[in-house]
């Protein structure tokens, strides 16, 4: 057990502080320029820890949520926006290496209840969540952070007499009510066949099976036991088919919001190339501006439901390749890029295959702010300037941002090295 005094928070939602030694010690559960006591480890020559006993508080420490995933649900919401703007200021400043001033994060709609798909553990009958780096349930009557149709839900569970064997259940609502749910079992799918028909009849839209493993979810896909497979969920002018077993953005107020800064932002043109597309939403935007918008996506699903969806919706312009991005190709007078990549953000490839392109233009969302610096910089030294960006709050009482960017070049070689 240590005292230290905490400076400033990073990114990964950890506190830094300095030690007696002169080592840097990243602290969890603390708001910079509290004195703390704390447990701490090294492994690796990091030394990380947690706060057991705050010894000074911050006027901004609230009483904590009981809810293991919210690494800031201590932390008064206006500060929170306040930390999360300086580490993102911070992380490009270094990156970067030169000062880079970020006014504000924009805030997120509502800040509880806000998500429309949640993954909770079941435990002895009822729902929870695992505490982070540990096995231990924390068990919960509601989510705070969950819409209102699946906490109703989420109270209902433990008298469902749900059959043995679920070990996780996914719920995805939409803002109209509908549910559906995403059974994650150890059992065969044919032991769950009649308590999906029930809870189909009693008013879910849709239930679905996925076998479970420890390696992660979903890797043996899923099938559908009951009910319908997608629900429709608004983004704002647009409505996209979402499953229960697919990524679409679960805070979707907040995602609009990114979704119509996006447009506003993006050049109008003949075509658009939007890569890392999930369902289509960003082409979707997209396409009022653009005389064509080509949509790169690798999951088979997301291209089915993005390819019905704008034809129902009516976008003519919009068709969609299933491609793995690592193979990009970007076809001749293409006026803009934009990327909305995993958590890995962009890899080399990528990089260059954008940057070997002759578009000027690219739009850059991510949902990870040190592999989001990262590539800008990289882009910077391959003749790019970072000319515009916001971070949005997706996920309030969580240490995690969402960035939307803009980057243009003027020239299709390096202008670090230009040619004499």
């Amino acid at each position: 057990m240590i005292e230290v005094k905490l400076e400033r928070m990073v990114h990964g939602g950890n506190a830094l502080a300095r030690l007696k030694d002169g080592k840097v010690a990243l602290i969890r559960g603390g708001i910079p320029g509290e004195t703390v006591k704390a447990e701490v480890i090294e492994k690796s020559g990091l030394v990380q820890g947690k706060v057991i006993e705050v010894l000074e508080a911050s006027p901004d420490r609230i009483e904590t949520p009981k809810h293991p995933g919210l690494d800031y649900g201590f932390i008064k919401y206006e500060r929170q926006l306040e930390l999360k703007r300086e580490v993102v200021q911070d992380s490009l400043s270094r990156s970067l290496k030169r000062e880079v001033e970020v006014s504000s994060v924009r805030p997120a709609p509502k800040i509880w209840n806000y998500r429309h798909t949640v993954q909770p553990v079941v435990s002895g009958g009822g729902l929870g969540y695992r505490e982070e780096g540990s096995h231990t349930i924390v068990l919960l009557d509601t989510d705070p952070t969950a819409s209102e149709p699946i906490n109703n839900l989420w109270q209902q569970w433990s008298t469902l007499n749900a059959p043995k064997g679920i070990h996780e259940i996914v719920f995805r609502a939409n803002g109209e009510g509908d549910i559906l749910l995403s059974l994650i079992a150890s059992a065969s799918a044919k032991n769950y066949l009649e308590f999906a028909h029930h809870l189909v009849r009693e008013g879910i839209a849709g239930v679905s099976y996925a076998q479970f493993d420890e390696r992660g979810r979903f890797r043996s896909g899923s099938e559908k036991l009951a009910g319908e497979k997608t629900i429709l969920q608004s983004y704002g002018k647009f409505s996209i088919s979402v499953s229960a077993t697919n990524f679409a953005q679960p805070n979707p107020s907040a995602a609009t919001q990114l979704y119509k800064a996006l447009e506003q932002l993006a050049p109008s043109g003949n075509l658009a190339l939007d890569v890392y597309a999930g369902s289509g939403i960003i082409g979707m935007y997209l396409s009022s501006k653009f005389k064509r918008v080509i949509a790169l996506e690798i999951d088979r699903g997301s291209v089915t439901r993005g390819q019905r969806d704008v034809e129902r919706l009516g976008i003519g312009n919009l068709e969609f390749i299933k491609t793995d991005a690592k193979y990009l190709e970007i076809p001749e007078g293409a006026d803009l890029i934009t990327v909305d990549p995993p958590r890995s953000g962009l890899n080399k490839e990528v990089r260059q295959a954008i940057s070997g392109s002759d578009v000027k233009q690219l739009i850059y969302v991510s949902c990870d702010v040190a592999t989001w610096v990262r590539d800008v910089a990289e882009f910077e030294k391959a003749g790019w300037t970072l000319k515009q960006f916001e971070p949005f709050d997706f996920y309030p009482h969580t240490h995690h941002i969402e960035l939307l960017s803009c980057l243009e070049r003027w020239s299709t070689f390096n202008i670090s090295h230009p040619e004499s």
